[in-house]
């Protein structure tokens, strides 16, 4: 039997992470506040904190869905024409991007960042091996791409 997700949760869970997104426009990361995210996606503190567990959850959250949709994007395309898209739509979110990262440098939020990349890259290490001949095994060689698109967006 398979469990259906409340749709209540959806919802919840898309509108806070909508408001972080949209704060992220404005402000840097270290100055969004839980009860502005919750002010502006219309969500009680309570229910923030029912699906996670700070800003940094909420953060993984929405790194995770913005990446997600990325990926899925480009997904039938080369490793090369991915990254071309993925770096296009990161200088297309500058302003997104500087804020999460930049604007006061949080060491926890880049390993989040590097560690999402890291997930995409292992999924893609047949297609990435093809291309970048490295003569590692392909753990070495995901974490190397990962790290290096991280700092790439730096």
């Amino acid at each position: 039997m398979t469990k259906k997700t409340d749709l209540r949760v959806v919802k919840t869970k898309k509108a806070l992470s909508s408001a972080m997104l949209m704060l992220l426009r404005d402000m840097p990361f270290a100055k969004i506040t839980v009860n502005e995210i919750c002010a502006r996606a219309l969500v009680s503190r309570s229910a923030f904190y029912t699906h996670f567990l700070d800003k940094y959850d909420l953060a993984v959250y929405c790194l995770d869905d913005v990446s997600a949709q990325l990926f899925d994007m480009v997904q039938e395309q080369s490793v090369q024409a991915q990254l071309r898209s993925l770096i296009e739509n990161i200088r297309q979110n500058s302003r997104l991007f500087e804020n999460l990262l930049m604007a006061d440098y949080d060491a926890e939020l880049m390993e989040i960042l590097r560690k999402g990349f890291l997930r995409k890259f292992y999924k893609q290490q047949e297609k990435i091996g093809e291309i970048i001949n490295f003569p590692h095994p392909p753990e070495i060689s995901a974490t190397f791409c990962a790290a290096g698109f991280t700092g790439a967006i730096m």
